[in-house]
């Protein structure tokens, strides 16, 4: 089957995230493309995974967990023959890809496949790979804004944020500027006391990028002080007698210091907005940094000694330094943000995380020798996150460790989609399979595949006539290459007056021929009529085509055909059209000896070009193009098998000795077909938002065909549960 290349891409307006799946380098996928693309949403920050070629996201560390659908069962064939009841698919995924049909167990394959991991891969430790600032933050994280703690963080850990419950009459700061790797740290700090209205503010410290001290200042709480804590702040009644600044005072310095773009620095920085009443977006808390297990963190004395070779908070002197405590937190976050997360664990592991080469030197070593081939399973096991297979089948994956993957059987597949719906949030990995309802026999199957393929190819097929008896079939197949590439010609004489068939390779083909050549004049006294098949399956056949036009994929793109062999009329090809706006990318396969086919499949930037391209009049040199919506999807080569033009002359029609799936079937079919549709997009909306989302109808090899399977591919931008 001749391959095309093709380039998609999915845009989101709400959201600041672009996948580009480029195709340059290969046309159909594999399980094993799928597996490498899976491995590397998963595994990217802890085990170096390549980023596969043919899949880049602008912004990929958003991606935060991967869902798989599997349709099993389903071809190809089955969505594009039933397109019309797969309104999910159709609309939520903005990505398709044909897939060659899997030979065995599709989440076994997943699971057991090798990782390859690179050279410097190999060299990093066990311990390294499960310290949880790798865990957090990955191995190539950089630069300030990799470390800030976003919104889901701050509400995660209590911190202040606007629209929180409890914090109405906070003081929101105006920093709303992007922050950069060049915008300004400030360092803070508070000391605070018991009143009767619970912890109050007592004394505030705020130091600069440099670490210049600029805001000191001692606060009165405006209730009754029951504990001033002297030993921790050192503040005493004595300090705060003279005292008249109140919080207000301080909150006003604080918002005309720090200018849009600024980032606040603390240790437990939570506790300091909440004493302060107020709500700031761009943070940094140290003691979320250097991270321990179990949430568990260290206490900034420890880190400032470790990390900083600094003693502060000394015994011998009364309460704490808010200027020193805010300096040390200020080092600290300068520190992480220049040597970067990895080099920070690797100087520390045995002093600060108290990893000692000696302890568990065994595994260390088996996990370096084993390496370089590590099951993707036991690989996204051992970095901490966990997968979930739900199913209706009971003999998948009996190889696969629980421990490795949960696995829960259900008796329908309603209930594989509410289970994953209550536990959606719990894994990085969830992989759901849908089974075929209808059981029906490897016989019917077959049937019915064939009579699928056969109605896919039946609307590229346009009889015409009748025509004169001195007409040829050189003349006929001259007059339709007009519109695009024809696969077969004959000429049938069992009618009244000669008439032919002729199959188009592109349904744009046949649909420009219907538009352009239904009464056209082939000799004096003869119009012929062009139409399409006309049987029971066909009554809808306007609807199908009509859905084809609107199809996501192809509002882009446009179809030409007429156009000369000859590849340097290319970049006349190119010029004509670029009138209309933009041009993306011409897709024009070649046929043999540096010629080209006669038609090509036109991406525009904007789908307005490709609108305005349509139903005008264009013509390059002495030859009438011919123009019109893509059909064809730009992952199919065609609607037909393809194979070279033959032209034949018949006495008889050869009919398909195959019988078409009763009626009682053929509703059960479409039924189930919506069925199946409807519960991808219970899935989907169950989705948290950045979620890599991936389904697969997986194709089928039936004796000597080979039915191709389907990919489709989309992250979810909004979070709809």
């Amino acid at each position: 089957m001749p391959k095309r290349n093709t380039e998609e891409s999915l845009i989101s307006n709400s959201c600041p995230k672009r996948i580009r799946l480029d195709n340059t380098s290969q046309d159909v996928l594999t399980v094993k493309d799928l597996c490498d693309l899976i491995q590397y949403a998963t595994l990217r920050h802890t085990h170096n995974i390549m980023k596969p070629s043919w899949f880049s996201v602008c912004g990929d560390e958003r991606v935060s967990r991967v869902n798989v659908m599997i349709l099993d069962g389903l071809t190809q064939t089955h969505f594009y023959r039933y397109f019309t009841h797969f309104k999910h698919l159709r609309n939520k995924y903005n990505c398709r890809w044909t897939l060659a049909p899997s030979s065995g167990d599709l989440m076994s394959d997943l699971l057991n496949s090798d990782i390859k991991q690179s050279e410097e891969q190999i060299k990093i430790s066990a311990s390294l790979i499960m310290n949880p600032v790798i865990r957090r933050f990955g191995l190539k994280a950089s630069g300030l804004s990799s470390f800030l703690l976003t919104e889901a963080d701050m509400i995660k850990h209590n911190f202040p944020v606007k629209g929180g419950r409890g914090f109405e009459e906070f003081v929101c700061t105006p920093c709303e500027g992007a922050v950069i790797d060049s915008s300004p740290l400030f360092g803070l700090d508070c000391e605070m006391c018991l009143t009767c209205a619970g912890l109050e503010l007592t004394r505030v410290s705020v130091v600069d990028s440099s670490g210049k001290c600029v805001l000191d200042e001692l606060v009165k709480p405006p209730n009754p002080i029951l504990n001033y804590y002297t030993r921790f702040s050192g503040i005493t009644s004595l300090m705060l007698k003279s005292v008249t600044t109140r919080l207000e005072d301080v909150q006003t310095k604080i918002l005309q210091l720090l200018p849009p773009d600024a980032v606040l620095v603390g240790h437990s920085l939570d506790n300091d907005l909440r004493v302060l009443h107020l709500i700031h977006r761009h943070v940094m808390d140290t003691s979320l940094l250097y991270r321990k297990e179990f949430g568990q963190r260290f206490k900034l004395k420890h880190l400032a000694d470790v990390i900083l070779n600094r003693k502060i908070q000394s015994e011998e002197r009364m309460g704490h330094d808010p200027c020193e405590d805010a300096l040390a937190a200020l080092h600290l976050a300068q520190y992480f943000i220049t040597k970067g997360p990895r080099k920070v664990v690797e100087d520390h592991l045995e002093d600060l995380w108290e990893f000692s080469p000696d302890s568990g030197s065994d595994h260390v070593t088996s996990c370096v020798n084993h390496s370089s081939s590590l099951a993707f399973g036991h690989a996204l096991y051992k970095s901490g996150q966990s997968s979930l297979f739900l199913s209706r089948t009971t003999d998948m994956c009996d190889s696969l460790s629980n421990q490795l993957c949960r696995r829960q059987y259900c008796s329908t597949d309603r209930e594989v989609v509410c289970v994953f719906r209550r536990v959606v949030q719990s894994y990085s990995l969830s992989v759901l399979q849908f089974t075929d309802n209808l059981q029906q026999t490897p016989a019917t199957t077959q049937q019915h595949l064939q009579q699928m393929a056969q109605c896919l190819r039946k609307m590229c097929v346009l009889y015409v006539g009748p025509l004169p008896d001195e007409t040829t079939e050189k003349q006929i197949h001259k007059l339709f290459r007009r519109c695009g590439r024809v696969q077969t010609l004959r000429f049938l004489y069992n009618t009244y007056g000669v008439h032919a068939e002729v199959v188009f390779d592109h349904l744009e083909g046949a649909q420009l021929a219907v538009d352009h050549l239904n009464g056209h004049q082939i000799s004096d006294q003869c119009h012929i009529k062009v139409r399409r098949p006309v049987d029971e399956s066909f009554l809808d056949l306007d609807e199908r085509v009509f859905e084809r036009q609107h199809d996501i994929l192809n509002d882009h793109m446009i179809y030409v055909c007429n156009l000369s062999s000859k590849p340097h009329h290319h970049d006349d090809l190119q010029q004509t059209f670029r009138q209309f706006g933009p041009i993306q990318r011409i897709m024009r396969p070649s046929v043999h000896a540096g010629k080209l086919h006669r038609h090509a499949f036109i991406k525009f930037e904007r789908s307005e070009s490709a609108r305005a391209a349509v139903g005008v009049t264009l013509q390059m040199g002495n030859r009438k193009l011919s123009v019109c919506q893509a059909l064809t999807p730009p992952h199919m080569t065609s609607w037909t098998h393809t194979q070279t033009v033959v032209t034949e002359t018949a006495e008889h029609e050869e009919g398909c000795d195959m019988r078409c799936l009763s009626d009682v079937q053929q509703l059960q079919m479409e039924q189930q077909m919506r069925k199946l549709d409807g519960k991808v997009g219970k899935v989907f909306r169950a989705l948290e938002k950045n979620c890599l989302s991936i389904v697969i109808l997986p194709g089928m090899s039936s004796g000597d065909v080979d039915y191709l399977g389907l990919c489709f591919i989309n992250i979810n931008n909004d979070h709809t549960i």
